[in-house]
């Protein structure tokens, strides 16, 4: 019996221990230093529910509060994204916790946004008036490429970065106005974006 299981945790085809890893984004707290206008907070949840295959959830809020001089933007919104990520760093032992993953995700975000003390200058009069746009909602859906590494710094707590390509693949046709920040994806009015994100996890094993 005792010689079967050693001979079984030799075996890297037979290692797997399912386990949780619960994990907050670091970066975008961080980036509020250097624009204050945007807030986005992020959470996410990695499930190994096969040896180096792991379900993802990740989701998070955004904020934002623009103020020029010739207009106000606001905008508050929710994500998620959601998809599958592999260990290519593989496991010999169940000691070795560290990943290197690549992944997909499909990503999913709603807001509202408006925007008003709008300042429009007639050249021609040499007059000016203010408008607004009312508060309307924006969807849009994309997929994403996703590699990164998750380091194990004491037992059971990582840190780790990954590099995300996005690409949408839906949104709201908005005529008046397209979004500062679309949630969860980038900057608004681009089909494409690259990210870069630091997060810290805290795993726990069934």
């Amino acid at each position: 019996m005792g010689e079967g299981f050693a001979e079984d945790q030799g075996n890297n085809d037979t290692i797997f221990r399912p386990s949780a890893r619960i994990g907050f984004e670091m970066s975008y707290p961080a980036r509020i230093l250097f624009e204050p206008e945007t807030e986005q907070f992020e959470t996410s949840i990695d499930i190994e529910f096969s040896k180096n295959w792991f379900g993802v959830l990740e989701a998070g809020i955004l904020g934002v509060d623009v103020e020029r001089d010739d207009f106000n933007y606001y905008s508050d919104g929710y994500f998620f994204r959601t998809g599958l990520d592999f260990n290519i760093l593989g496991r010999e032992t169940l000691k070795e916790n560290d990943v290197v993953y690549f992944g997909l995700r499909y990503g999913y975000g709603k807001q509202k946004h408006g925007a008003d003390n709008i300042i429009v200058y007639d050249e021609y009069w040499d007059t000016s008036y203010t408008t607004s746009v009312d508060g309307s909602d924006f969807e849009s859906h994309w997929g994403e490429i996703v590699g990164g590494v998750k380091t194990e710094l004491f037992a059971n707590l990582f840190i780790g970065w990954s590099l995300r390509l996005r690409l949408i693949l839906h949104e709201t046709e908005e005529t008046l106005m397209k979004p500062y920040r679309i949630a969860g994806f980038g900057s608004g009015g681009e089909n494409t974006a690259i990210d870069f994100n630091y997060s810290i996890f805290y795993r726990i094993p069934f």
